[in-house]
């Protein structure tokens, strides 16, 4: 009888607890559905989503190659005697070039030059050139030279023989009266050494040939 009676009251105590479930167990906590509101949505222009994630992105970054050193680049004008350095000088001067005075030897300064004599006037010197032209040759000038104004100038060597080859190849092609002296006067020579000049500028230091008939332009070491 005792076991019976217990048993109802656990009985008893399932059904109430079954029937206040709610009330005696705490209900899960419940989450709330974010509402979504259609006319509140706004639709970014694909021009700001690439400039945020351009933001966002980490910037690479190269690195810095050091540049090289501009080479420089000299060009030696010469050989000038003493009394014709000045001149020379004051030129570039003219074309806003300050060279350097490299002297030379007696010996680094000969040249050979191959030339036609002085004509009387600098309209017979351009006849003249006329004449050579249609006989084939190209490479000349009327110096302008004080000693030597309306000579013919065919070239200026500091080998010898070239000068003697020159000189044979204008006789075969029929220019007359070609001759071959030695350009080395004055007691003193020098040379011009010319940094950096620029292509317009050299351009101009060739056009001075007729009053340096004995001055070569060339390449040289800036040292």
């Amino acid at each position: 009888m005792k076991h019976l009676f217990a048993l109802l009251i656990i009985v008893n105590l399932g059904l109430f607890a079954y029937f206040n479930r709610e009330i005696l167990l705490p209900a899960p906590p419940q989450i709330k559905a974010t509402e979504i509101n259609p006319e509140k949505i706004i639709v970014l222009p694909e021009e700001a989503l690439t400039n945020q994630t351009a933001a966002t992105t980490p910037l690479e970054v190269n690195p810095i190659e050091p540049q090289a050193p501009v080479a420089s680049t000299c060009y030696e004008w010469g050989v000038f005697a003493d009394n014709n350095l000045a001149n020379a000088q004051n030129a570039l001067s003219a074309l806003t070039l300050q060279p350097t005075i490299k002297e030379q030897t007696s010996q680094q300064a000969k040249r050979f030059w191959v030339y036609r004599a002085p004509a009387k006037s600098a309209a017979e010197a351009q006849a003249k050139v006329n004449e050579i032209k249609a006989l084939g040759v190209q490479d000349m000038f009327v110096v302008q030279e004080s000693n030597w104004k309306n000579a013919i100038s065919f070239g200026i060597f500091s080998d010898e023989k070239l000068a003697i080859n020159l000189q044979k190849e204008l006789q075969a092609k029929g220019v007359k009266n070609v001759e071959k002296t030695l350009r080395s006067q004055g007691k003193h020579y020098s040379s011009l050494l010319i940094s950096n000049p620029s292509e317009t500028q050299l351009a101009e230091i060739k056009k001075l040939k007729p009053n340096f008939p004995a001055a070569e332009l060339k390449e040289a070491s800036c040292s």
